[in-house]
């Protein structure tokens, strides 16, 4: 298939792909992932398919792009299961291994203060990474964590003997 006739049948194939993706999954969305999946398939190979083979190729692409999306679904809907039966399930307290002084000056700083602090005094992450993950700017972030830093230790050195 020339790069002419490729354009020429996307207009008249992209209908009886997308219909068949949307029927196989109920899904218009991710029927026209399909579709566009199918077509980006076809045009890295259009060489070597024939133009009468052309509309066979898109449909099963389209049908193997569908399968491995289910797959996909019923592995992260397994994970999320496993992760909700392993929090019910766990034994752990949040805050294992350290001392009780610690852990009760950990547990009375806000939420977004102690995500600071164990994102990057224990997980090792830059602000900017922080900054990102928690869609809050840089100075945000330096200064939950100064809060954070000091509020820790003013606890802690109230509970030094």
């Amino acid at each position: 298939m020339t790069r002419a006739e490729y354009n020429e049948h996307i207009q008249s194939w992209s209908g009886s792909v997308l219909r068949f993706a949307v029927w196989n999954c109920g899904d218009r969305m991710r029927g026209e992932d399909a579709m566009q999946e199918a077509f980006a398939s076809l045009w890295e190979i259009k060489e070597q398919v024939s133009v009468e083979k052309g509309l066979g190729f898109l449909l099963t692409a389209a049908r193997r792009y569908l399968i491995d999306c289910f797959r996909h679904d019923s592995v992260v809907a397994r994970a999320h299961q496993d992760m909700a039966r392993d929090a019910q399930t766990s034994t752990c307290q949040p805050y294992d291994g350290l001392s009780d002084e610690m852990a009760g000056a950990l547990a009375s700083l806000p939420e977004i203060q102690r995500s600071i602090l164990q994102l990057r005094d224990v997980d090792g992450y830059s602000y900017k990474e922080i900054a990102r993950m928690l869609d809050i700017s840089d100075q945000q972030v330096q200064v939950y964590l100064f809060r954070a830093r000091t509020a820790m230790r003013k606890k802690l050195s109230k509970s030094e003997p």
